[in-house]
């Protein structure tokens, strides 16, 4: 590779070189979706342009050939056709599955010959390598540090997720972490989509969608700097199964977090250990009870309120309100808390709010309940979650 990056595209030629070019092409193909018989057209011009001594590819298969060490990993998981179980690590040889004894590959017609077709697949696409090239370019590597620097705005006020109560007090208790301005903060987020709602298909997909919060404001929700890490299989809604699809990408971000990374810093000449932290995921109401496992439905729905709710049943319609129930987290001396005529009438409220809880009560709470993870439940308890399918 390194000797295609300098080899001259034609005998004299500086200005490009015969990996450059192609790299570009193959960029402008992807980004205006050109078909492959057109750009095997424009290659085809090119060539005839170009001095007869030239080192010019000649189709779409010799340029993936060239650049195919540029690639980024992609991993491929089969899984259960039910959404019970994937088949990795340690089940990656199964045939059937470990829960709901449902068959990993489909059945072929043809008798003679065995079929190894699965009903389902996750597409991973790891998030060590992207982010180790946010540090290996020149374009990003000093954007990334934009984080630590004086963003130059008043005190007080929140211009980035830097400046945000959240991030300051993940520091406080992390100093170490944030010590090293090279560990990188992510946020993830998720939401359905139906890729073929103009055809009248009902199918729903899932893209999980991991971004970068080391980023300036200018780059961090640009497009390319919000990387999809994996892609959940429909056609339905995978509801609280998310979890078993989320696996490859948790014990990434658990790897990232304890032992971290080496990677290369263009800017400094040398390596660094890379770490990373999840501060939080942003979604939907009820994709919030898909990815922290609190139900966001009937009275206690709400996640701050939990069982100390004030919510209320509407005379007429007899459904749940929480119309003026949120009034008790503002300050004590705040107007709003004895304002009896633009909410609520003639209600004052005096109370202080919920305590709240960090994450260790949380989940010795989860412990005393009983709870257990969608991947561990037994084989009896998720066939009844899957359905009869054996």
């Amino acid at each position: 590779m390194l000797d295609e990056a300098d080899k001259e595209l034609w005998s004299g030629c500086k200005k490009v070189t015969q990996l450059s070019i192609v790299a570009r092409l193959s960029n402008i193909k992807l980004e205006y979706h050109i078909p492959e018989k057109s750009y095997d057209a424009i290659f085809h011009v090119i060539n005839d342009v170009l001095p007869e001594e030239n080192s010019m590819v000649g189709s779409l298969y010799e340029s993936k050939k060239l650049i195919q060490v540029l690639r980024l990993p992609e991993e491929m998981i089969k899984c259960c056709r039910f959404g019970c179980m994937i088949y990795w690590r340690g089940d990656k040889d199964l045939y059937r599955s470990k829960f709901c004894n449902a068959d990993r590959y489909k059945r072929s017609k043809n008798l003679a010959r065995c079929s190894r077709v699965s009903y389902k697949r996750i597409h991973h696409f790891p998030l060590t390598p992207r982010l180790k090239r946010l540090y290996a370019s020149q374009a990003t590597t000093a954007s990334m540090q934009w984080h630590s620097e004086d963003h130059g705005h008043d005190a007080g006020v929140m211009c980035h997720p830097s400046d945000s109560g959240a991030w300051k007090h993940f520091d406080k208790i992390h100093p170490t972490f944030a010590a090293e301005i090279h560990n990188v903060r992510l946020g993830l987020s998720t939401n359905g989509f139906a890729p073929h709602r103009e055809f009248g298909k009902k199918y729903s997909s899932w893209p999980i969608i991991i971004t970068s919060y080391n980023l300036p404001l200018s780059m961090c929700m640009k497009e390319p700097y919000m990387f999809l890490t994996a892609l959940v299989p429909g056609p339905s809604n995978p509801k609280h199964k998310i979890d078993v699809f989320l696996q490859p990408i948790v014990a990434e971000l658990e790897q990232l977090l304890e032992e971290g990374v080496v990677t290369y810093d263009i800017s400094l000449k040398q390596n660094s250990h890379l770490r990373v932290a999840l501060m939080w995921t942003i979604s939907d109401f009820p994709t919030h009870a898909m990815l922290s496992g609190w139900s966001t439905a009937g009275k206690l729905s709400c996640p701050h309120c939990r069982k100390h709710t004030q919510a209320f049943r509407l005379k007429n319609g007899n459904k749940m309100s929480w119309f003026d129930c949120h009034k008790i987290f503002l300050l004590v001396n705040y107007p709003y808390r004895k304002d009896k005529n633009k909410f609520n009438r003639n209600h004052e409220v005096t109370e202080d709010p919920p305590p709240g809880k960090n994450g260790e009560q949380t989940l010795r709470e989860i412990e005393q309940f009983g709870l257990v993870k969608v991947t561990e439940l037994n084989a009896n308890d998720v066939s009844k979650a899957c359905g009869d399918h054996g």
